[in-house]
């Protein structure tokens, strides 16, 4: 078992007290004991109780993450201190880390380098293969170093995860991490992929910080968000104590009775605040007449007893911004040994500063009281004290944040660009793009402010921008990429150098949608980059400019480009730079309609990445493969290439970043298939992976899954988590057809034909290309929708111009299908939907259409589609006086297909269809009696048919009037009789029994 985890900076001590006859105060003695300098734990015993559970359930190995939020000084730090204690005392491994504030110069990762520090060649991790975590904290393993490169934050985040594991092998692993509202970026990411992996794994990650730090746009308050709405998170809000909690706490720190005057003095001043509770007490301690008005007098007041020399290496500490480390104050403060440590112990018994003694460090002992001091320093005083710390650092093997934070305080551009660069290669280099690009902003903005800034920065200006924008491009900052590097290119001379940086300038515009600006610049690469002599850059802009082509729907100008990047690569031996073209080859393929030779080309370049051992080309052949089956409406062998996709990915490492798209079109693929179950199972764990790693096409699919379900507010919850992917060229159809059906199934079609209409406007290519039949099927649903409600408001314009519409968009279906039917057999489905969907604007549905579209998505095997059309059917059946037998097969074949999927919406539009025209929707009567073999009892058969339906227990209890412990166990005896494991396979054996409920 470990001891409690601290990093280099800060370790936790135990102070014990004894009142000596000389002061009236506390004189702090160090004790070696890890534990906090704290009286007794006073209250919270509700929060206490939440986090024991939590731990419990971590001991099983159903992990979870933990945010308790709360004011400054209401105690969370006390809080997770006895929580660690207890998970020590229960045989629990104990990791904590602090994040700390510089002034928004983030160190990226502190608090994961405190918790990992005391693990520095323990036994715990011998063996452990860690070269991304060693480079952040040396010597913790026997592992070298990684050296770095584009995937290193994502190694670097899998191996955090696998550490929990290791450690967690027999018994929980508590992560604390205190202070999240001073988090750095890449902190926050990092605490967002550990919760959403801390599920079914020994790990509770507790994480502290300032509930009114969550400013509106603030990056804490969008992670607390995400975190509780996708569940991957609970919130413990921390209030104050009540009257009696304080003047209990008041007695443990005074070691004795407080007058009950004092203490209700004191908890109207603290309004149970316990740090301000305890700071008001101790300035009654020492005898001050005057109570403070508010905290920052308080805390001042506490300084008031020290003599001159305590109060300057206060001021030095607080402006440190961190643990002080003992040589630096001695460094900046200037004094005479004896009279340094004189003042240290002044201020330690005075309980304004903490020793570590095994980080020979001190802190204040709270950051208010480092803000409070803080700010006395006047404005002279403040530069002066910054460049004596920086000075003093740049003979410690200080991190260069420090050094820019403090150069930049002190006034000192020259020394504070230099620095800043350094910090911004550094943050880059453990994988933190988002402080990168903090410190090479701060760079920029020094740079006009430096007579020679080349000289002091040890760059070319060129070089820092293209620097900052290939941070801005994986910290997700948007526009700022491109807007960077244009700046960097016209620095450029170097015809291949330009080539190579509107290369990435194209790479940058694509995410954000600027696709014709992306194929420019690819464009423009090529031009720049010479045909003479053959050379792999030259392949790689050949093969980005394809990549573009293919996706603005130029599959034919991509074929030509991606041949002469085969070329080229032929032309120097080296099939490696030729395999993202040959991908990209097998996808244009596709597009021309020569499916067959596209796969075989993906095929082998798969062959060719598997015998060069290169892996992120072999994971590009299962997502192009996967994408290429899915385009063509090969749903089956898009699923089975897309899961054998996922396991490599797991198996490679890359199941966060390659396997999460792969995981995406496996998902697809099985909902279309009506493998609910399963998809849901694909799409929990690629959420659950994917964390802060651009799962905007999982939302997508997840948000179709809830919307066949019929949970709307899920839907849009997922609809606008997935929102980016409209801009991206291969998603913005199928985000458009969804946000339609979701304003279809809400009876809202003037929505629906809006914003259908919007991207029926858009150029068609690539996705709304393919999907145009969809888009046009889907559209002229919402204007028969528009044209019945004008009908009902007698509104005849409407009606007309309803069916005016609906007739273009027939005509212009008819036309995008002929022109996709090669590339992709759904087109002949949807063909098949618009038509019918045409009749019914016109008012007379046609049963034959609607069975012959039911019978083309049979072919294509997607049972929603085609229980939707079914549906249809049975309803124009009945418009056109069909016998109720006729009308009742497709309705019955329909609900039962709708009643296995848990398609609720359907089923409902089949139910109320069946009660209107008096449709029976059971199966064979006689097969009932089958029910009976089974030993199911008369009230066990009921709970069947309503679980057959999707019914929750709790939906089943209220339409029978019982309990929902007694819908428990009927539901638990039917599993058993049954011989299943789950409510879906009881549901498709009461289909098969012909036990579909009954009106």
């Amino acid at each position: 078992m470990l001891a409690l985890g601290w990093g280099p900076h800060n370790r936790e001590v135990r102070l014990t007290s004894r009142r000596p006859t000389s002061y009236p105060g506390r004189i702090l003695e160090l004790d070696m004991e890890p534990g906090p300098a704290w009286p007794r734990f006073v209250g919270r015993a509700d929060a206490l109780q939440r986090l024991d559970a939590t731990l419990a359930a971590a001991a099983r190995a159903h992990g979870c993450t933990v945010l308790v939020e709360g004011e400054a000084g209401i105690g969370k730090t006390r809080l997770v201190s006895e929580l660690s204690g207890r998970a020590q005392r229960a045989g629990a491994t104990v990791l904590r880390g602090r994040c700390i504030d510089l002034v928004g110069s983030g160190m990226s990762y502190l608090p994961l380098v405190e918790a990992l520090w005391p693990l520095r060649g323990s036994p715990a991790v011998m063996g452990c293969s860690l070269p991304e975590l060693s480079r952040l904290v040396p010597e913790l393993t026997e592992t070298t170093a990684a050296v770095g490169g584009p995937d290193s934050r994502l190694r670097l985040f899998e191996e955090t995860l696998a550490l929990m594991e290791h450690l967690g092998a027999e018994a929980p692993v508590v992560l604390v991490v205190e202070d999240l509202h001073w988090a750095d970026r890449s902190t926050l990411d990092l605490v967002s992929f550990l919760a959403h992996a801390a599920r079914e794994r020994r790990l509770l990650l507790v994480a502290t910080y300032r509930s009114d730090e969550l400013t509106p746009d603030s990056s804490l308050r969008r992670l607390v968000g995400e975190l509780l709405r996708a569940r991957a998170a609970t919130t413990l809000e921390l209030e104050p104590l009540g009257r009696d909690e304080v003047a209990q706490l008041l007695a443990e720190t005074a070691e004795a009775p407080v007058p009950a005057e004092l203490a209700n003095e004191i908890y109207e001043r603290s309004q149970g605040n316990p740090f301000f509770a305890e700071e008001l007490l101790a300035a009654a301690v020492r005898g001050e007449q005057t109570l403070p008005r508010g905290l920052r007098d308080v805390l001042l007041q506490r300084l008031d007893g020290l003599d001159g020399e305590s109060r300057a290496l206060l001021r030095i500490a607080a402006a440190a911004g961190r643990d002080v480390p003992y040589r630096l104050l001695a460094a900046v403060a200037g004094l005479p040994e004896e009279r340094l440590v004189e003042a240290l112990r002044e201020t330690v018994e005075y309980d304004v500063l903490v020793p570590d003694q095994m980080a020979g460090s001190f802190r204040f002992r709270h950051s208010l009281l480092a803000e409070a001091v803080y700010a006395t320093l006047l404005p002279g005083e403040r530069e002066e004290l910054h460049e004596r710390l920086a000075r003093a650092l740049r003979a410690e093997p200080a991190t260069a944040a420090e050094l820019a934070h403090h150069w930049s305080a002190a006034g000192k551009p020259v020394e504070a660009l230099h620095a800043s660069i350094e910090a911004g290669l550094n943050a880059q280099a453990v994988s933190g793009p988002a402080e990168a690009l903090r410190h090479f902003d701060r760079a920029l903005e020094l740079w006009e402010q430096v007579e020679d800034p080349e000289s002091a920065a040890g760059h070319e200006l060129g070089a820092v921008l293209a620097r900052a924008a290939e941070v801005a491009y994986f910290a997700g900052a948007g526009q700022r990429a491109p807007e960077l590097l244009r700046q960097a290119i016209s620095l450029a001379d170097d015809d291949a150098e330009l080539g190579l940086m509107y290369e990435r300038l194209g790479t940058y515009l694509l995410p954000i949608g600027d696709r014709d600006g992306a194929r420019a610049a690819f464009e423009r690469a090529v031009e720049l980059v010479p045909e003479q002599p053959p050379s792999a850059e030259r392949a790689r802009v050949l093969s980005a400019l394809a990549n573009a082509l293919s996706l603005s729907w130029r599959p034919l100008d991509s074929r030509t480009v991606c041949e002469q990047a085969l070329m080229v690569a032929a032309a120097i031996g080296d099939d490696l730079p030729a395999l993202r073209a040959l991908a990209i080859l097998g996808l244009d393929l596709q597009l021309l309609g020569r499916g067959a030779e596209g796969v075989e080309c993906l095929l082998d370049a798969r062959r060719r990445a598997v015998k060069r051992g290169a892996v992120v080309e072999e994971l590009r052949t299962y997502v192009v493969l996967s994408d290429v089956h899915l385009i063509g409406g090969r749903l089956r062998e898009a699923a089975q290439d897309a899961l054998e996709g996922v396991a490599k990915s797991r198996r490679y490492g890359y199941e966060r970043s390659s396997g999460i798209v792969i995981a995406s079109n496996a998902a697809e693929a099985l909902l279309g298939l009506g493998d609910w179950a399963r998809a849901e199972e694909v799409l929990d764990a690629a959420l659950h992976l994917a964390s802060s790693f651009r799962p905007e096409g999982v939302h997508l699919i997840r948000a179709e899954l809830e919307l066949r379900r019929g949970e709307y507010a899920v839907t849009l919850q997922h609809l606008e988590a997935g929102a980016p992917a409209a801009l991206e060229p291969q998603l913005t159809a199928a985000y458009s057809c969804l946000v339609a059906e979701l304003a279809l199934w809400e009876r809202r079609p003037e929505d629906a034909a809006s914003v259908l209409d919007a991207a029926l406007r858009l150029d068609a290519t690539g996705d709304v290309k393919i999907r145009e039949p969809r888009l046009c099927a889907l559209a002229i649903q919402a204007e028969t929708d528009r044209a019945q409600l004008a009908a009902i408001r007698r509104d005849t314009a409407g009606v007309d111009d309803a069916r005016r519409r609906a007739k273009y968009l027939l005509e212009r279906a008819r036309h995008s299908a002929a022109d996709v039917a090669a590339v992709t057999l759904d087109a002949a489905g949807w063909l098949a939907i618009a038509e019918a969907e045409h009749t019914r604007v016109e008012g007379c549905s046609q049963p034959a259409l609607w069975e012959a579209a039911s019978k083309a998505w049979d072919q294509l095997e997607r049972p929603y589609p085609a229980a939707y059309c079914r549906w249809r059917h049975a309803e124009a059946l009945v418009a056109a006086g069909a016998s109720r037998a006729e009308a009742a097969v497709p309705a019955r074949e329909a609900h039962l297909v709708a009643s296995r999927l848990g398609a609720r919406p359907l089923m409902n539009e089949l139910e109320l269809l069946a009660r209107r025209a008096h449709l029976d929707l059971a199966d064979q009567p006689a097969l009932r009696d089958q029910d009976d073999a089974l030993g199911l009892t008369a009230r066990e058969r009921e709970v069947l048919r309503l679980l057959a339906r999707g019914y929750t227990n709790r939906e089943i209890a209220a339409e029978l009037t019982i309990s929902i412990k007694t819908t428990s166990v009927h539901v638990s005896h039917i599993l058993r009789k049954l011989g299943v494991s789950s409510r879906l396979e009881a549901a498709r054996i009461a289909h098969q029994l012909a036990a579909s409920p009954e009106d």
